[in-house]
């Protein structure tokens, strides 16, 4: 698909989802996530990894809390507030992610993707008035076969290490998908998120985003 843009991750999603992708590779939660500063520039990035032993210092493995969003986080100063830095993820933050983005003071996060498991969670700041207050500004899902991506990627990993899980989360339709992507020629060889997504867009391209 040579000189089509469609195929191409977008600078800023760049970084989320090749780290997604490496997460993805090795058997963790397919979720990469990066945070820009107000000039653009990635102060930090960090990818789930809940089914690995090791992980850089200052961030998690092999546990359930080893999230993308956290191990981004994780790397910041408690001395400081980043209410003018933007957190991108792939998929749309759990609530442990959510609450975690509170207690960092990051001022907006934006998804690709939204994650049906964690659907009504923006109305966790009817709460209180302080979770409210608090509360990042949300943006996302993004337009167009970015967001099946960023969804795809979860639906895959389940439909391989928790297929229990699957269609009562996901849903038949992603189900077939996924399954289509899996069977695509080179896709789970592929050596970057980008290789990857170029291979699966024809699939993916007109297809719906699961809410």
């Amino acid at each position: 698909m040579p000189g089509d843009e469609r195929a191409v991750l977008p600078p800023m999603w760049r970084t989320p989802f090749e780290l997604a992708w490496e997460a993805f590779r090795v058997g963790s939660r397919p979720v990469g996530a990066a945070l820009v500063d107000a000039d653009g520039e990635v102060v930090a990035s960090g990818r789930n990894r809940s089914q690995e032993k090791v992980a850089p210092p200052g961030q998690l493995a092999g546990a359930a809390i080893a999230h993308a969003e956290i191990n981004v986080l994780a790397q910041l100063s408690s001395q400081r507030r980043y209410e003018d830095h933007l957190l991108f993820t792939t998929l749309e933050p759990c609530l442990l992610c959510s609450g975690a983005l509170l207690h960092a003071h990051v001022g907006t996060v934006v998804y690709a993707a939204p994650d049906p498991l964690w659907r009504g969670i923006e109305q966790v700041p009817s709460v209180s008035g302080a979770i409210a207050a608090r509360w990042p500004h949300r943006e996302g899902p993004v337009k167009g076969p970015l967001a099946v991506f960023g969804g795809l990627l979860m639906d895959l990993w389940t439909l391989l290490y928790a297929p229990e899980a699957y269609e009562p989360v996901r849903g038949s339709q992603v189900s077939a998908l996924a399954r289509q992507c899996l069977d695509t020629p080179g896709f789970t060889g592929a050596e970057t998120a980008e290789a990857a997504y170029r291979l699966v867009l024809p699939r993916i391209e007109d297809a719906d985003v699961p809410r």
